[in-house]
């Protein structure tokens, strides 16, 4: 197809099912789904990519991936192009429709499928290597946001990525498996919105009408108890315009290391702090730092270990 060709294709699609709203693909030379110039979702992309890479050693080829909520498909494309067996859920027909039209421009297999993120099932949808879950967590609500994630445990045989919002208050808590988690209700949509409308509203969940944000600790938590043995936020590549509130987390599902040369951990290892210890959030207040001067060094560990936070070194 030419360019011309393609720019026409896109226009009608748009006719249809309205703009790109997130995803900015290039088409063809001289041809975007969006614009020429950046539009901020490229940065998330190479973050994401280079993460896979790192992680798989540069071998995309023929990786089992899961993209869930995929958008515009803009990801799911991308690690085709390099090679890999993609499925893609997606909630809303617009999105799958501008998603399938640009893998047809791109000659790409992708296994793009209308769904329902909540109705995730090795039995339905099998294992893979990879999953994406980006943009998504922070639209669901409790209990479905604690289920989803198992999920996600039991399809992933190696590698996830979550790219969420994350509650910068646990103001809010939920029990689940006996367990507590902290963070904080979002309004989705109007309780008295139709689901048309509900639909349309491509940035919000596709029914409920709050969701449930969880703080970063009881998230890296949720992560630990659902099958995955480390946990990793990146921040090279840099996302120089990423809020403060929003992380990219790598989780990494492998065996655990069983017993060390070293006394039993107090804590468990499935349990992220919600605070750093006493000592630790005194050393960010500015008169810690004149204390590190005039206070000597003896005193200072003895006070840390008063405070419950000696510092271990080798």
């Amino acid at each position: 197809m030419d360019a011309e060709t393609i720019r026409a294709e896109k226009d009608s699609l748009e006719s249809l099912y309205g703009p790109w709203t997130a995803h900015n693909v290039r088409l063809a030379d001289g041809v975007y789904t969006m614009s020429g110039s950046p539009t901020g979702d490229e940065v998330k992309l190479r973050r994401v990519t280079q993460i896979v890479s790192d992680v798989f050693g540069g071998r995309f080829e023929d990786l089992r991936v899961l993209d869930l909520a995929c958008l515009e498909g803009m990801y799911a494309l991308e690690l085709a192009r390099r090679g890999a067996v993609v499925v893609a859920i997606e909630g809303r027909e617009t999105n799958l429709e501008k998603a399938r039209f640009a893998a047809r421009v791109l000659g790409l297999e992708v296994d793009f499928q209308l769904g329902d993120v909540r109705d995730l099932s090795p039995e339905r949808h099998g294992e893979f290597d990879l999953v994406l879950a980006l943009g998504i967590l922070y639209h669901l609500d409790a209990p479905d946001l604690f289920t989803f994630v198992e999920r996600l445990g039991e399809v992933c045989s190696h590698a996830l990525v979550v790219d969420t919002h994350v509650a910068r208050s646990g103001r809010e808590t939920h029990a689940h498996d006996g367990h507590v988690y902290r963070g904080h209700h979002l309004v989705e949509h109007d309780p008295e919105s139709t689901q048309k409308e509900r639909l349309k509203a491509v940035w919000s969940s596709l029914d409920n009408v709050s969701s449930f944000a969880l703080t970063r600790p009881s998230l890296e938590s949720l992560l630990a108890r659902c099958g995955f043995t480390s946990v990793y936020e990146c921040h090279v590549p840099a996302e120089p315009a990423k809020q403060v509130d929003r992380v990219t987390l790598l989780a990494l599902k492998g065996s655990l290391v069983g017993e060390l040369l070293a006394p039993p951990a107090a804590e468990g290892a499935t349990t992220v702090p919600e605070r750093p210890p006493l000592a630790r959030r005194l050393e960010a207040v500015r008169l810690w730092s004149l204390g590190r001067v005039v206070v000597p060094r003896p005193l200072r560990a003895r006070l840390r270990r008063l405070l419950g936070a000696e510092t271990r070194r080798h």
